[in-house]
């Protein structure tokens, strides 16, 4: 059974005993009797493992299936739009390059959910409030592009503004439930394929662990992710806005030594970071001040672009279970760092259809490194620190 530290502090024992039972978007059944997990497919290096991450053992065993200087940016006309990160090889999520429809999976970010498996295969997370505090990701695979996780999760339910955010991608997308304002859009819109493990035949394609209790312990594969797809005869994917513009590093002896930033939710002793690497040209994460890291591998998270955007928050009234809504169509506050640098810059995305892009104040669109992209989303840009 897995055992986790006790946070250090009382606030975040406080925290994680209120959420354990309020945050899940809806009560999740037991796994239905005789569900066994398909077997995994072949995998191939992560997407974001840097040669000089750390690679000691991860803090608990992965489960088992049953401001800094501003960067000057150019035109985007005026730059390569690269698929391979020159420096460690990791494709990325250029646009005009996905042939397949991307696969989405919200993923659980309580406590008692760390640490979780697949998030250093995904080409785009995003990460932002559930409730009470406790933050949810939502992970992006794309077929042919990021390499095969044999494992990812934990998988909990969406929420409108996740689904607002994974519509702009198109995807198969994939959780455990959801809100009613959440549900009602994934239901209804034909801009992505839902998969929900609790409705319809969703179920088929996940498995529990034993190692963790419920909900905290649902999972699915790149290869059960292939057979959602295949079942829904989802075939070639061409939609020539999903994905970003991406430029070439900036050279290794041009890039500064280090750069430092630290963000949190609502509470500070909850708190999430990122160190640069200069020599990979990326950010390692960090978790309460310590090393982030996957379940399967032990290896810390790594990402090559960390956007912060200001989304505007708040509760949604009269919601029995402390839910929240947060704005995230329109247009507000954000910081792009990458290669070692702090772009204050702006998000937009014109409605749940369209894409998140991301801009200078010239108006034109950044052009991101060639890799993987991380996205969080705080309720102020003011709860964002940078050394």
């Amino acid at each position: 059974m897995l055992t986790l530290k006790p946070p250090r502090l009382l606030t975040l024992l406080l925290l994680g005993a209120i959420a354990l039972t309020a945050c899940a978007g809806q009560p999740e059944p037991p796994p239905a009797a005789g569900l066994q997990p398909r077997p995994a497919s072949a995998t191939s290096a992560p997407i974001n493992a840097p040669t000089s991450a750390p690679s000691s053992k991860p803090t608990a065993p992965a489960p088992t299936m049953q401001t800094s200087p501003t960067a000057v940016v150019a035109a985007p006309t005026s730059a390569p739009n690269p698929t391979a990160d020159p420096i460690t090889g990791a494709p990325g999520l250029a646009r005009g390059a996905i042939t397949r429809r991307p696969f989405m999976v919200m993923i659980d970010n309580h406590p008692d959910a760390y640490p979780q498996s697949g998030l250093d295969h995904a080409a785009v997370v995003f990460e932002a409030l559930a409730e009470f505090g406790v933050t949810r990701f939502m992970a992006l695979y794309a077929p042919g592009i990021t390499p095969d996780a044999p494992q990812i999760g934990p998988v909990r339910s969406t929420r409108l503004y996740f689904a607002q955010w994974a519509t702009g991608f198109h995807p198969l997308y994939v959780h455990a439930g959801g809100s009613p304002q959440g549900l009602a859009l994934v239901e209804s819109t034909d801009q992505l394929i839902n998969v929900d493990a609790l409705r319809g035949d969703g179920g088929a394609y996940f498995a529990r662990s034993s190692d963790r209790e419920a909900p905290h312990n649902l999972y699915i594969s790149s290869a059960d992710l292939e057979h959602a797809a295949a079942d829904r005869g989802v075939g070639d994917f061409a939609h020539p806005e999903v994905g970003f513009l991406f430029k070439t590093d900036t050279p290794e002896a041009q890039r500064p030594a280090s750069e430092h930033l630290t963000y949190f939710f609502i509470y500070k002793e909850d708190n999430a970071g990122w160190e640069y690497d200069p020599k990979t040209n990326g950010y390692l994460r960090l978790r309460r001040d310590n090393p982030a890291r996957d379940a399967a591998t032990g290896k810390q998270l790594w990402t090559k672009n960390v956007v912060v955007i200001e989304v505007v928050e708040a509760k949604i009234a009269g919601d029995e279970k402390g839910r929240i809504e947060q704005e995230v169509i329109g247009t507000g506050p954000a910081r792009v760092f990458m290669d070692g640098v702090e772009l204050a810059a702006t998000w937009r995305k014109a409605d749940a259809a369209a894409p998140l892009r991301f801009y200078v104040a010239s108006g034109d669109e950044i052009m991101l490194n060639a890799g993987p992209v991380w996205i969080a989303a705080l309720p102020s840009i003011d709860h964002l620190t940078v050394e």
